[in-house]
């Protein structure tokens, strides 16, 4: 099969971080757990009984953190949104902290592979700069990155996974690449840059979220063989 960078080297790959590089539905759907138990043991989630079901809490995985919070709330708890985030980043840290928290396997890998082959690699996500600063120091991730950023726990308007990318692009002053990822924001963010969107179906979008796919992938270490590299 041809792919559109069959004939046009790429010189960027920019990814996403959660359901892509970071397997967070492991630790991250437990440390959102534990944060529900703490807050309804402490009266903060009155009529509340239990923590949402992992998989509710799996398909909000690649929201902005100011939405991921709030909707997993009964709009009259919608307020405490903010505590829930709070207590999860703690949690999420102190996983970071004690191992439990990890990369899908491979990533790194992949990472070198693609920076010896002289690529400009790129990570934005939807997360919270807390959770970016802990991922990227704990995996020092920066020995491979040209780029990074969030959007952050409370973001303006225009700043979007759409203006960072395209930020990214402008700084770096490359345009032609991919973006790598596994929800619909990455699909969109690839396609309102100019950029080929490759989906990884073992992360946490539904089928349905990689439609403009140029390329699908089951496991991120199949990602330099399919760009060639």
């Amino acid at each position: 099969m041809a792919y559109p960078w069959t004939t046009t080297r790429p010189q960027v790959i920019c990814f996403d971080m959660d359901g892509t590089l970071l397997n967070s539905g492991v630790f991250g759907v437990r440390a959102i757990t534990h944060a529900f138990e703490a807050l309804i043991a402490a009266g903060r989630l009155p009529g509340l009984k239990a923590p949402p079901l992992p998989d509710l809490i799996k398909a909000q995985i690649g929201k902005p953190p100011s939405v991921f919070y709030r909707d997993l709330l009964p709009p009259e708890l919608q307020e405490r949104a903010h505590e829930l985030h709070a207590q999860t980043t703690r949690n999420e840290l102190a996983a970071l902290q004690d191992g439990s928290g990890g990369l899908f396997e491979g990533t790194l890998d992949v990472l070198d592979k693609l920076k010896q082959a002289g690529l400009k690699l790129m990570l934005v996500s939807n997360c919270s700069q807390a959770y970016l600063d802990g991922i990227v120091g704990t995996f020092q991730l920066m020995r491979w990155l040209d780029y990074s950023q969030c959007v952050g726990d409370h973001p303006p308007k225009d700043r979007t996974k759409i203006s960072l990318v395209r930020a990214g692009l402008h700084e770096l002053g490359v345009s032609k690449g991919a973006m790598v990822g596994d929800r619909i924001h990455d699909g969109e963010a690839a396609k309102a840059n100019g950029l080929w969107f490759i989906g990884c179906t073992y992360g946490y979008g539904k089928s349905d979220e990689f439609a403009e796919a140029a390329s699908l992938i089951a496991d991120i270490r199949e990602l330099p063989a399919l760009l060639g590299f």
